[in-house]
């Protein structure tokens, strides 16, 4: 096969360090090292320094505990699936997870799909070493323009983002660039309501309260942390088909008589009490609502509290968005 390059001679610089300074570029990688590995403390969690803010959430060993034990919850949901995709994936080439976290999904899609190759992003360097070999980690921010070549994935995966994404359309513009003609997308989410189905939830309990200043502080600094109700029209907006939704009731604790629910609501009342109670609202509230800590994790105590008593059967869902790219433009 012929192969040819329309360069010609290369002539060599007289001075070729002019203009081109490498103790300027190791700076400036060193810098850009620190930016990444670096992390912020603030209430005794521990966040990514890398786009700083973008993130409301910890980056802690807590933080990872808690992302792997959702991970379970949304696999219970699925009936042990990875994503509800996953039947319409048939020998996928490239996939993309965005906003990765730990890693775990990346890692357990890699052993999935032995010949797909896994790209995971994140602001926050925290997944393994020790990975399959067709899986890699990179630290990138989503809302910015994206590396990668356009129509370079077959799938896009992007879980627990709402809160994180202040641009929707331009993400899924972006994510409709990048997926191949045919190529899948979904978008899941555990969501930060309460349900209850038999008044045992008062307006008068702390629970309520929290999530109410929560829903304030969050919505009044413009970030939504309930996405998924939007997320079909955004991807019909951004020229994707067969969108498709799915909830599925995720119990907090083990309240349900549903043997099946009863086990979901395990793990995620662990989750719940462990990490997110505290990981969702000690920045949100301090940063933005003007909360001290102290008063913040009085309200947290009095939720896992509740929590704890069983006496209020709640419950939120586990929910998801699945969408294609046209075969045909």
């Amino acid at each position: 096969m012929a192969h040819s390059q329309n360069v010609g001679v290369i002539e060599p610089d007289a001075d070729p360090d002019e203009g081109y300074d490498t103790m300027s570029v190791a700076s400036d990688l060193t810098s850009l090292k620190s930016s990444v590995m670096n992390y912020e403390y603030e209430n005794g969690r521990r966040y990514h320094a890398y786009q700083a803010g973008k993130y409301m959430l910890p980056n802690d060993d807590k933080e990872q505990e808690r992302l792997d034990i959702l991970h379970h919850v949304f696999r219970l949901t699925l009936g042990g699936a990875l994503c509800r995709t996953a039947p319409d994936l048939h020998n996928p080439g490239t996939i993309l997870d965005i906003g990765t976290g730990t890693g775990i999904w990346a890692i357990d899609m890699g052993d999935e799909y032995p010949s797909a190759e896994i790209i995971g992003t994140d602001l926050s360097p925290i997944q393994p070493s020790w990975i399959p070999p067709n899986v890699r980690f990179q630290i990138d921010d989503a809302t910015q323009e994206w590396a990668f070549p356009p129509e370079s994935f077959d799938f896009i995966h992007a879980r627990g983002m709402a809160g994180s994404i202040r641009d929707w359309p331009e993400l899924l513009r972006q994510a409709y660039i990048h997926l191949k003609p045919g190529g899948r997308i979904e978008l899941s989410e555990g969501r930060p309501h309460m349900c209850c189905d038999d008044n045992t939830y008062s307006e008068q309990s702390a629970t309520y309260r929290w999530v109410s200043e929560f829903y304030k502080i969050s919505r009044g600094a413009g970030l939504e942390f309930d996405m998924f109700p939007q997320y079909a029209g955004l991807l019909e907006a951004a020229g994707f088909v067969n969108v498709k939704t799915h909830e599925e009731p995720t119990p907090i604790g083990t309240w349900p008589k549903n043997k099946r629910l009863k086990q979901i609501g395990l793990f995620f009342e662990l989750q719940f009490l462990e990490g997110a109670v505290d990981g969702y609202s000690l920045a949100l509230f301090t940063r933005l609502g003007g909360w001290s800590e102290a008063e913040t994790q009085v309200l947290l105590a009095q939720v896992r509290a509740e929590t704890k008593s069983k006496k209020m059967h709640l419950y939120t869902h586990s929910s998801y968005a699945t969408a294609q790219k046209p075969l045909a433009a």
